[in-house]
């Protein structure tokens, strides 16, 4: 005989068992699109195309200033104390001379002709290759013919000690017309003859000695 049900038996929900194979295959199946998705072509150039992070202080960082503006060396003769060193002495009196230049002249200013006692200062800068390996000023006197050497220094501006007129002995500062100044430098031995070739120009000779 079957058992007769009540009207609450037959209003209760009935339970469902859940199906596992149906979550798994799911999970699978999410899995394997976004394996799939994550190796797309297209996927794969973003990540390689796009630009790593960077804060706004490491962008605006300064650079080194000592790689930018590299000190410059007096050492190597390049003259950068000369402007200093030549301040009193006017442009149109000074003077560049190379080494091995015979009777370089100095044409004597016109202004300068009419002076009866000394003309100068003038500065004479002496090069190798172009470069400044010493530097001195001098002034000249008229009725004596007398180059006198106010100061000579070395590359860096600094006093030159071991130099003489090898022509005659006293004052090693007085040169007389045609004499010749032995200067003692760290690059060598050099001379530097002084010509007055009157009335209207100096001539150098600079020679480096062996």
């Amino acid at each position: 005989m079957s058992k007769r049900l009540s009207s609450k038996d037959v209003n209760k929900p009935r339970s469902r068992k859940v199906d596992t194979t149906i979550i798994v295959a799911l999970i699978a199946l999410i899995g394997t699109l976004g394996t799939a998705l994550f190796n797309s072509p297209v996927i794969l150039e973003w990540i390689r195309n796009k630009p790593a992070p960077t804060s706004s202080s490491q962008a605006q960082l300064p650079t080194n200033s000592s790689e930018s503006l590299p000190a410059p060396s007096l050492t190597e003769g390049n003259g950068d104390c000369l402007t200093q060193y030549f301040a009193d002495i006017d442009l149109a009196r000074q003077i560049s001379i190379e080494v091995g230049v015979i009777d370089q002249a100095y044409p004597i200013l016109s202004e300068d002709l009419s002076k009866k006692d000394f003309i100068g200062p003038i500065g004479i800068k002496l090069t190798q290759n172009g470069r400044m390996i010493a530097a001195l000023s001098f002034v000249f006197f008229n009725d004596s013919h007398l180059f006198k050497i106010t100061s000579i220094v070395d590359s860096t501006c600094q006093a030159i000690t071991k130099y003489s007129n090898v022509d005659r002995g006293g004052d090693r500062n007085a040169i007389q017309d045609s004499d010749t100044l032995k200067v003692e430098l760290i690059q060598g031995s050099y001379s530097l003859r002084f010509i007055y070739y009157g009335p209207s120009d100096f001539r150098f000779n600079f020679q480096q000695l062996q």
